[in-house]
């Protein structure tokens, strides 16, 4: 069981999630792929993260979060300055307060330098920190291939496939697809134009194999209905 907390902007989408995940990124997966546009939020944000007790960072989160654990999994937005400007400012503060600490030494000033000196200190590094550039990538949506017309009701990885018995009256999801493409001979073509091809269909009804659940147990099905015989059988083409 894995628990996932969101703050600030996220809390939008909700504020605790429980999911039953081996890994924080399968927990996640599954978040992203249920609540819409979470993904996006957090892919174009930056954030602080949490998990069982112990903060993350980009070297051991793809570590910890592929490792099967249980615990609680907190993001939290992380707070970023205006850029340099920030460290300016934070560096004459932290002059000022070391100024105002050396004149106030006899009432406890050293305290004021000790602090401005820490302030100083975080200034210079921001100043001299260059800012990350948020680098975004194309998700699935933006990278379908326009070369070949694309089936509508193509499914997402991590969803739900449904399975279904009988005569279906619905739409399906296409797990897969494939397009071949071949150059046709012009002199094949004109040499074959006019030709009839009669080709014989036959059908072979086969015992059908019922489905196995996730449980190990066997779905059960009658075989012997009509429509669940109708699609359980071997064609094989003949030439006439």
């Amino acid at each position: 069981m894995i628990t996932v907390c969101l703050y600030g902007g996220l809390r939008e989408y909700g504020r605790r999630f429980s999911l039953h995940a081996e890994t924080p990124a399968e927990a996640l997966h599954a978040l992203f792929t249920q609540v819409k546009g979470l993904k996006q939020k957090i892919r174009d944000g930056v954030y602080q993260v949490r998990f069982s007790g112990e903060d993350q960072s980009e070297e051991t989160i793809a570590d910890v979060f592929r490792r099967p654990a249980a615990g609680v999994l907190h993001i939290v937005p992380r707070v970023s300055g205006a850029g340099k400007n920030g460290g300016i400012i934070q560096t004459v503060l932290g002059i000022v307060l070391i100024v105002v600490g050396a004149y106030t030494s006899w009432a406890g000033g050293g305290s004021l330098v000790a602090a401005g000196i820490g302030m100083v200190a975080g200034g210079v590094a921001q100043m001299l920190t260059k800012q990350p550039k948020l680098q975004t990538s194309k998700g699935i949506e933006d990278s379908k291939n326009t070369a070949f017309s694309n089936l509508a009701n193509t499914s997402a990885q991590g969803r739900p496939v449904p399975l279904a018995y009988g005569l279906c009256y619905c739409g399906s999801r296409v797990v897969s697809q494939g397009v071949q493409s071949r150059r046709i001979d012009p002199a094949e073509t004109a040499a074959s134009s006019g030709a009839v091809a009669e080709i014989g269909l036959s059908k072979t009804f086969t015992a059908g194999v019922a489905a196995e659940a996730p449980n190990g147990q066997k779905y059960n099905t009658d075989f012997s209905d009509d429509s669940v015989r109708a699609r359980n059988y071997t064609a094989s083409f003949s030439k006439v």
